[in-house]
């Protein structure tokens, strides 16, 4: 059975083709390039902007059942720009999504302001670069991906990931600052026969520490290997003297360089069983 057209379909199509055909010709060739409009999933939804702090931003959004990001309050997957700034003040990461979809580029800041990473996202699905730095700008790890599936051949290698450690291995292998910050960033206490390890990732610590007092001189220098003492050791007291500093293997003091403040001959021997001088039992850096 054949279906006919009627005639004024027919007519509406003819004037509706040569309106587009008459109408194409008569644009200069360039506008009709660089005007590709918006695509279709821009118009289906109004792009919002959210800026605030990272309770904020915790309060304000979650991820649900289908893993879309939505907005707390009214449950809709949110579309738009995200900004979290630090308790500095400083913005510490961008997003952007679509229909509660990562879609455009993820950004992240360290503390000093050095950008940590960037990554891209089309409909949800990695498309794009994939960078990592440390907060000193050397490149911990690059990928890139299109459409989800990640392209090996586009880096000669993957950065300084690929020796094993983490990002904060890296990064805390020399640490300065003050006693207060020190706790934030490692765990334990080696001065006490006991381990010292990363809190973040609960690695044994292998690096150097410049401990600094409340007024920001150097109180101490320690160094260790698989989260105990390991190399020259140095403290320096309140008026900045080299006060005590000897040699560790592996957690062990093997030897003295300085004792209160005095070169130490090691062939001296001090018997601290009894002794009650203070000075003799920070030989064993247990103050």
């Amino acid at each position: 059975m054949k279906v006919l057209m009627p005639k004024y379909f027919i007519h509406i199509w003819v004037c509706f083709a040569c309106l587009i055909l008459f109408g194409c010709e008569n644009q200069p060739p360039d506008s009709v390039n660089k005007n590709k409009g918006y695509a279709l999933s821009k118009l289906l939804y109004d792009e919002e902007y959210w800026e605030g702090s990272s309770t904020e931003y915790q309060e304000s959004f979650f991820v649900n059942d289908q893993f879309l990001f939505c907005k707390t309050k009214t449950k809709e997957p949110y579309s738009g720009v995200i900004k979290v700034r630090s308790r500095t003040g400083l913005v510490a990461a961008s997003s952007s999504y679509a229909m509660g979809s990562r879609d455009g580029d993820f950004f992240e800041w360290h503390d000093n302001g050095k950008l940590k990473s960037k990554s891209q996202y089309k409909e949800g699905m990695r498309h794009g670069y994939f960078y990592v730095w440390t907060d000193k700008g050397t490149i911990y790890s690059r990928k890139f991906y299109q459409n989800d599936l990640e392209d090996f051949g586009r880096f000669p290698d993957q950065g300084a990931v690929e020796s094993g450690r983490s990002l904060d291995a890296i990064q805390l292998e020399t640490w300065e600052g003050k006693g207060s910050e020190f706790y934030f960033k490692f765990a334990g206490d080696p001065k006490r026969g006991g381990i010292l390890y990363i809190r973040a990732t609960e690695e044994l610590y292998s690096g150097t520490v410049t401990a600094l007092d409340d007024k920001g001189r150097k109180e101490a220098v320690l160094r260790y290997r698989n989260g105990k003492y390991h190399g020259t050791i140095s403290k320096w007291n309140d008026q900045g003297m080299l006060w005590e500093e000897g040699e560790f293997d592996r957690g062990k003091l093997v030897q003295f360089s300085i004792l209160g403040g005095k070169p130490f001959d090691g062939n001296q021997i001090i018997d601290i069983t009894d002794s009650k001088d203070p000075n003799l039992v920070n030989m064993l850096f247990n103050e």
